[in-house]
């Protein structure tokens, strides 16, 4: 796949990827929405091989810098559906990226023939949701307590509410 938008290129990972890759999933490691708190630097190589050979994650490259500032998830679910998710390094937050990206990818999933893309996000993930408002997606459903990325002291699952956000092809957008 390759998506080309006025700043931005979306296409599949490739192994050149590695260090723009290793440094905003660096940066992940001890966010609060979806950390990764196992993630190191022995680690980025099978993750690199790993996004080379998905169907679901797409590089987002800056065509200025013909660096890869993030990433696209489009999770394949049941009944034609497709789930979006989006990473950006924390240097290029702010700017559009998100946004750009994000609609670039639901456009063209959409004249794939998919037939609804959904995406999930904590209420508190105020970026996040707006990013999702701003692409045309509607507020569908808030879930209670249905994600835990992280535990307490104790162990335990800390669970959040999500909003559900989606769009049909046939909306317009």
């Amino acid at each position: 796949m390759r998506i080309e938008t006025e700043r931005l290129i979306i296409r599949n990972f490739e192994m050149r990827d590695r260090d723009d890759l290793g440094e905003y999933m660096l940066q992940r490691v001890d966010k609060v929405f979806e950390g990764y708190p196992d993630f190191n630097e022995d680690k980025i190589e099978d993750e690199i091989k790993y996004r080379c050979g998905s169907e679901e994650f797409f590089a987002v490259e800056l065509k200025d810098e013909h660096k890869v500032i993030g990433n696209i998830y489009l999770g394949i679910r049941d009944f034609n559906s497709k789930e979006l998710g989006y990473v950006l390094n924390e240097n290029y937050h702010l700017k559009g990226y998100g946004s750009e990206a994000a609609k670039a990818v639901v456009q063209w999933a959409f004249s794939q023939g998919v037939h609804r893309v959904f995406a999930e996000c904590t209420p508190l993930n105020i970026y996040s949701w707006k990013t999702m408002e701003k692409i045309g997606l509607k507020r569908e459903a808030e879930l209670r307590q249905n994600v835990s990325f992280h535990k307490d002291e104790a162990g335990n699952p800390i669970y959040w509410d999500t909003y559900v956000y989606g769009a049909l092809s046939t909306d317009t957008m």
